[in-house]
């Protein structure tokens, strides 16, 4: 379990066989630091039945692993995993609903939302640099006329 007690892809942390602290060691794989015990959290167990049936569905998947549909998908949206090629089967875009292998968004949509999200923060910086004219400064002669917002 994670720092919350939660754990989204139950991470194996202690060997079922000696109750061994299981360590990670990539790829959804952890070893027994005492009886170099192997275990899978979802990502795992999943990349492994999928490399060893390309093409696999959703379903079957989740039949030949119990990994959920849900898990599995958040997998797919976390661009952990994708969809085969020639799968029947495919994501859509968030924005456009093209289909897509993996991610939220088609390459055209993603583009266009990262640049208007340096556009926003381009702008955001640009108007906080600037601060705002203050009215009625006639007859001031030497009075401050511009102020930060804060």
């Amino acid at each position: 379990m994670d720092c919350l007690g939660l754990d989204k892809y139950h991470r194996p942390h202690i060997c079922q066989k000696c109750g061994g602290v299981m360590i990670y060691k990539g790829v959804g794989e952890y070893h027994c630091e005492r009886c170099d015990e192997v275990a899978y959290d979802d990502y795992g167990k999943v990349r492994l039945y999928v490399e060893q049936h390309p093409g696999a569905t959703v379903v079957e998947a989740e039949a030949a692993t119990g990994v959920s549909r849900k898990t599995i998908r958040q997998l797919l949206r976390e661009e952990r995993l994708e969809v085969a090629a020639d799968s029947r089967s495919f994501l859509a875009c968030q924005a456009c609903g093209a289909p897509i292998r993996s991610g939220s968004f088609c390459p055209q949509c993603a583009q266009k939302r990262q640049k208007r999200m340096e556009e926003l923060a381009h702008r955001s910086i640009t108007e906080g640099m600037q601060g705002r004219m203050i009215s009625n400064t006639a007859g001031q002669e030497g009075a401050k006329r511009f102020t930060r917002d804060k």
